[in-house]
């Protein structure tokens, strides 16, 4: 067991956020709803924080097309555009590569992409109906934390947008489980 200062839990949520928890509604789908949770004292909004929070961000912005939000016209992904533009599968996921960089190091809490790893988007997987793009991203936070990001083939019905807990309580992961 390590001991930790008792402000590093201040520390990380200064720097990492909080937000409201935000789950997918289905894997079939990027659609998310707000959660909810008992208080003690009634219902109120799920909250998340830290490294858990910047994943919800960060997986929230790569499924939503840069200029879509009409409060925020410069939030969001620009990964489509090689999509639709490229005809050579390398080409295009190179494409979708350099933006997904892009995003995350516009993220002032991101330090470092330390693994970028992109599916070929024009191949159909074994026993697929359609294609699917695959992409998972690890990186370190300004806490030092790593976090990764992976869209486990975004609307294909696999559990999408999974939050890598490494280095914090793991309290998501028990909660999803119950």
């Amino acid at each position: 067991m390590t001991l930790t200062p008792p402000d590093q839990h201040i520390r990380r949520r200064r720097l990492l956020g909080v937000g409201l928890r935000a789950d997918l509604v289905t894997t079939a789908d990027s659609a998310r709803d707000i959660r909810f949770a008992d208080s003690g004292f009634g219902c109120d909004l799920a909250m998340i924080e830290g490294v858990d929070n910047l994943c919800q961000c960060l997986a929230i912005g790569l499924t939503t097309l840069r200029g879509s939000d009409v409060f925020n016209q410069r939030f969001g992904f620009l990964g489509l555009t090689p999509l639709s533009e490229q005809t050579s599968p390398i080409l295009a996921r190179e494409g979708v590569r350099g933006a997904v960089a892009e995003y995350l190091a516009s993220d002032p809490r991101v330090t470092r992409i330390v693994d970028l790893q992109v599916s070929n988007p024009m191949e159909t997987p074994a026993g697929a109906f359609r294609r699917v793009l695959d992409v998972r991203v690890d990186f370190e936070t300004v806490g030092g934390d790593v976090g990764e990001v992976s869209t486990g083939g975004l609307a294909s019905g696999q559990r999408w947008g999974d939050i890598d807990t490494r280095g914090m309580s793991g309290a998501i992961e028990e909660e999803r489980e119950s």
